[in-house]
This record gives structure tokens, C-alpha cells and sequence, in this order.
């Protein structure tokens, strides 16, 4: 259970129709500037958007996952989605059904070692339909509805109905959207005083409504702009339903502070080129790659030691810079729409991690904390907390645009943060004209301080502080977290932008 769900409130995350493809789509057939290449990586933005917006009890994959089921490859790329997804989604239940791009309904559920049937989790029953297709064309067997209505007779629990194919509205269309035998099966929900039924298949999606008692939803497909996704929440009989989109709103003007690129130590599949084109493509106004200097100036080692911290002559040296080959890489890149930062930190000697000459170059300085001056293991709790608020007030002091994921250090020692210090950090911030960023790279911000930040009138900064492609450009939990706090008609007077 989601740690801001209550406990008798069950979320489910709904995924449609993602058509992971190698091949670039025919534009006539799947207009809206798809790109079925990221169809697993969509998969991906959801669940961690949905998990920074709260979290879930249980995913379900509405089919369609890929866009030609035919081809022999199927089985290694859906064997990808599922590790993808089982990897990610921690303790919560996955619940798949086969769409008609699937190709093979049995195939595709041993793939995910999942049988159709009931499934129940917590105090609900849901029902996976193993819908057959003779090509596009669905048809629910009599044996299914059957099951279902026994399961109505013997188990009073609120029933969910799962499968890729809408039951209701009826959809006018050349084509074949609806089950051949849709009648029955409308019958046969009302009959089993079906609580919900939750659909793909349609790209559009069609919205929550109510028909002679069953409560209908169909999910719109991921794979197209804006890429949305669904959070149904249930409590008892109750149901609501959050529409969440990845693509953020281009009037919101974001600005990713906090990209990184291939020359960091910590990054993986991520290259600047494809961190940009997410920009572009998920509808930011523009990002600044932004790279830990000190990473620039050490050997891996040394920086994951922290010896640049406690040693500062290990980062004063230029016998293992690489600063002067990503300026040389990073100048080719930078223009209207892409700025180029650098990330410091503070050493023991009560310096930035930073060379003059570094920072008149960069467009953007952005401060952190990842290390205090002093070894962890040689501080009280007190002493730790004194030792934080003093390195921010240098950090700050020292003059930085942006101040990255603060109180972040608090949670990777489990440690509660100490909200009688909030209001103190943000006077800082705001007398050094300093912006805060809302940051959710293995961090959940503090709505408390972000409060705090807006009632004084802090700038707020938006940072992916992206180390994989799947987080580059993932800044919609950040709108959805300032829009809340400011209103979205205030949001921005708050955005920070560089210069």
C-alpha cells in the first residue's frame, strides 16, 4: 500500500496500448507524431510519474504492448517489458491482458507467467479476460462470462473487469473496436453487478461513466502525445479517476535546470543528443545539461570516495581534469534552447568545487550536498543537522543559481527532515535570490519547504537530474507538485530561468 493512500483506498495504474516497435509507424495509420521506438520507455515514465504522484496497490498493462505481435522478436521484447516493469514497481501486483497486436493470447500471458481469471488483491476481485482475436476482430467466450457470473454468486467483493477491447459506449467506427458478441457481454456485467470495467484498445480513451449500474473506463493509449495513463482510485463502491499525462503543457514554459550527460560517472544509457530530443519531445521550453564538476576534475574514484570533498587538492589538480574536452563538447551544444551547467558541492576547506575560470564559463552553477564537509560516521544526529544547515548557508553564501533536491541527504540516512529548520533555509534561499528545485531523482521533495519557498516568493527550479533516458524531460510530477502549491494560473511568476 501507497504510504499516502489510506487504508481502505486501493490504487490501480493503468497503462494502454504502448506498441513498442522498432520501426517508425506509418504516419497515415498512427498520426500524432508517435514514436512506437519508446513504447517501453513510456511504460517506464508512467509507472515512476505515477510513483512520484503518490504511488499505486496494482498496474495493469492493457495490451498492445507491442505493434506487431508477428514478428520474431515478439517474445525477447515482451520478456524485456515485463523485467522492465517487475523490476520496477516494487511490492504492487501487475495484472496484463493481450490486446490484438499482441498475436497469441496464451503466448502472451506465459510470457508474464499469468493466467486470466480472478486475481484478488485486497479487498477487490479482478477479473483478466482472455479475450480471443480472429484478426482485429474480439470475441469474450461463453465460458469466460460464465466464470464471471459464479464468481458474482460466491464472493460479494466489488468486482474489476480487465481486458483490452471497451464494452461501453459503444464506439461508431469502420473499425472493429468492440467485442463481436458486446451485447452479451454488457449483459453479463450487469448481471454479476460488475463494479467497474476497465478498457484499452481505443486510442482516444473515453472518460468514467455509468450505465445500469457498472461504472465504465477506457484508457487512452500511452503511446501517443500527450501519453497518457490512468490512477483509478477505489474506496468501498467509490470510484475516482486521475488522467495523468507524461507530455508536459508547452504554456507551462518548463525548464529542466538538471540534465546529465555521457561524461559523468553515474549516468548509464544516456546520451545528450537523446536527452535533448526528450525535451523537445515532451514539450519543454528548454533544458541546461549539467554536469558535477568534480566528476570533471577526478578520477571515478577519487569522487566516489569522496576524496574531493576531504582532500580539495584532489580536485584543485588538473592532472585528471576532463573539464577542458566537455567545455570543448559542451560549446557545440549550447544555444537558444540548451544551456550548460555545473554542479558543486562544498569541500572541508569551505570552497565550491569549482575553478573561477569554470564558472564564468557555465550558464548555470547549481549547489548540492551529496557529501557534509565532515565523515558522517564522526557526527551526532545533532551534530549532523548543525553540519547541513551550515554547509547550505556557504553553499548559498558562495553564490549559486539553484540549490538541488534539498533535505535529500536526510532520506539516504532515513532520517525524518526537520521542518522547524524549513523556514530558515528558504530565508536563505531567498536572500541570496537563490531558486529551489523540485527534484524526485531517488528523492520525494518536501511539499512543506516548496510551501514555505512560494509563500515567501523563492524561485522555483524544475530538475530531472536525469542519469538514465527514461527520467530525461520527466518533469510532469513537477508541474502537477508547484500547480498544487502556487495554482496553476500563478505557476509562472514562480519558474526559475537562467539569466
Amino acid at each position: 500500500m501507497s504510504e499516502n493512500t489510506t487504508a481502505k483506498q486501493f490504487r490501480l495504474l493503468v497503462i494502454a496500448d504502448a506498441h513498442q516497435d522498432d520501426s517508425v509507424p506509418d504516419p497515415e495509420d498512427f498520426p500524432g507524431n508517435c514514436d512506437f521506438t519508446m513504447g517501453k520507455e513510456l511504460i517506464r515514465r508512467a509507472i515512476d510519474d505515477a510513483q512520484r504522484r503518490g504511488g499505486f496497490d496494482a498496474v495493469t498493462l492493457l495490451g498492445d504492448l507491442v505493434n506487431d505481435g508477428s514478428k520474431p522478436q515478439t517474445d525477447s521484447v515482451l520478456a524485456e517489458i515485463r523485467d522492465e516493469v517487475q523490476n520496477t514497481i516494487g511490492n504492487a501486483d501487475l495484472l496484463v491482458v493481450a490486446g490484438n497486436h499482441d498475436f497469441g493470447t496464451d503466448r502472451f500471458l506465459s510470457i508474464f507467467g499469468q493466467t486470466p481469471g480472478l486475481n484478488q488483491i485486497g479487498d477487490y476481485n479482478f477479473f483478466v479476460f482472455a479475450d480471443r482475436f480472429d484478426e482485429d476482430f474480439c470475441t469474450r467466450s461463453e465460458e469466460e462470462m460464465k466464470n464471471l457470473t459464479e464468481l458474482a454468486s460466491k464472493d460479494p467483493k466489488p468486482i474489476i473487469a480487465l481486458q483490452h477491447n471497451p464494452i461501453y459506449p459503444t464506439i461508431d467506427s469502420d473499425y472493429p473496436f468492440m467485442h463481436t458478441n458486446n451485447a452479451d457481454v454488457f449483459a453479463n456485467y450487469i448481471e454479476a453487478g460488475v463494479m467497474l470495467s476497465v478498457s484499452g484498445h481505443y486510442h482516444p480513451g473515453q472518460e468514467l461513466v455509468e450505465k445500469e449500474g457498472v461504472k465504465f473506463i477506457t484508457a487512452p493509449a500511452i503511446c501517443e502525445p500527450p501519453h497518457k495513463y490512468l490512477l483509478v482510485t477505489l474506496e468501498g463502491q467509490n470510484v475516482e479517476i486521475e488522467t495523468c499525462q507524461l507530455l508536459v503543457d508547452k504554456n507551462v514554459a518548463a525548464f529542466d535546470c538538471h540534465a546529465h550527460s555521457q561524461y559523468a560517472y553515474c549516468t548509464k544509457d544516456l546520451t545528450v543528443e537523446n536527452v535533448i530530443r526528450r525535451c523537445r519531445h515532451f514539450g519543454l521550453a528548454g533544458v541546461s545539461i549539467t554536469e558535477h564538476a568534480p566528476q570533471l576534475y577526478c578520477k571515478d574514484d577519487d569522487f566516489w570516495n569522496a576524496r574531493h570533498i576531504y582532500k580539495p587538492s584532489v580536485w584543485k589538480s588538473s592532472k585528471h581534469s576532463r573539464m577542458e574536452q566537455f567545455r570543448e563538447f559542451a560549446d557545440s551544444l549550447r544555444n537558444e534552447y540548451v544551456k550548460i551547467g555545473l554542479e558543486v558541492e562544498l569541500d572541508c576547506e569551505g570552497n565550491l568545487t569549482l575553478h573561477e575560470q569554470d564558472r564564468q564559463w557555465a550558464d548555470i552553477i547549481v549547489g548540492a550536498i551529496h557529501w557534509l564537509p565532515v565523515e558522517r560516521d564522526k557526527l551526532s544526529e545533532d551534530e549532523f543537522v548543525k553540519l547541513f544547515m551550515e554547509t547550505n548557508n556557504r553553499i548559498l553564501a558562495a553564490g549559486v543559481d539553484v540549490l538541488a533536491h534539498p533535505w535529500r541527504c536526510f532520506k539516504r540516512i532515513f532520517r525524518q527532515v526537520p521542518e522547524e529548520l524549513c523556514q530558515k533555509l528558504v530565508d536563505w534561499l531567498y536572500e541570496t535570490n537563490t531558486a529551489a528545485e523540485i527534484n524526485f531523482h531517488i528523492n520525494q521533495p518536501e511539499k512543506v519547504f516548496f510551501e514555505a519557498c512560494v509563500a515567501r516568493g523563492v524561485k522555483i527550479a524544475f530538475g530531472s537530474d536525469a542519469h538514465e533516458m527514461h527520467e530525461a524531460a520527466a518533469l510532469s510530477a513537477h508541474v502537477a507538485l508547484l500547480e498544487e502549491i502556487a495554482g496553476k494560473d500563478s505557476l509562472p511568476n514562480f519558474l526559475y530561468w537562467p539569466g
